[in-house]
């Protein structure tokens, strides 16, 4: 085929040797974090996996200082194993114990769906975007810093 658009272009990368088909390489994983007023919202992007997870767990022990809100935006992963989920946990706990709130962004729903099928999803606080996120910790936070009502002053008979 004279003039082919396709002509002198090669299935290198699409094919290997003897017809194998050759996978792409997964994108990197990389962790965005932003500081806000409200907290700090860290946006997650590839694979949290046993090989990422300490990238994950470098940023969340610089942002877990402090007691504020940390917002975990999944929406950008792609795929997460037990090991992620564990550092997950572990961070809720820790922000929980030290007066601060972790608030998960929905992920794609293979993403959500290792979430649900183990539970964890009850665990967690969910919102839809890292906005929505940072003004339920806000909303927490006001509701946790709620002085109760004093009781009416009563004046006993003498």
């Amino acid at each position: 085929m004279e003039g082919s658009t396709d002509e002198g272009l090669s299935r290198e990368g699409f094919e290997g040797q003897a017809g194998t088909r050759v996978e792409p390489m997964p994108a990197p994983f990389d962790v965005r974090r932003v500081d806000h007023p409200l907290g700090v919202v860290l946006t997650l992007s590839g694979e949290l996996d046993l090989a990422t997870v300490p990238l994950l767990q470098e940023q969340l022990d610089r942002a877990e200082r402090g007691g504020v809100a940390v917002v975990i935006d999944l929406s950008g992963l792609r795929f997460i194993d037990s090991s992620g989920l564990h550092v997950l946990v572990r961070a809720e706990r820790q922000l929980r114990d030290s007066g601060g709130q972790l608030v998960l962004v929905r992920g794609p729903r293979d993403v959500h769906r290792v979430f649900e099928l183990t539970g964890l999803d009850r665990l967690f606080a969910w919102c839809n975007s890292p906005s929505a996120a940072l003004r339920t910790a806000l909303d927490r936070e006001i509701g946790s810093r709620r002085i109760p009502k004093p009781a009416a002053n009563r004046q006993t008979a003498a």
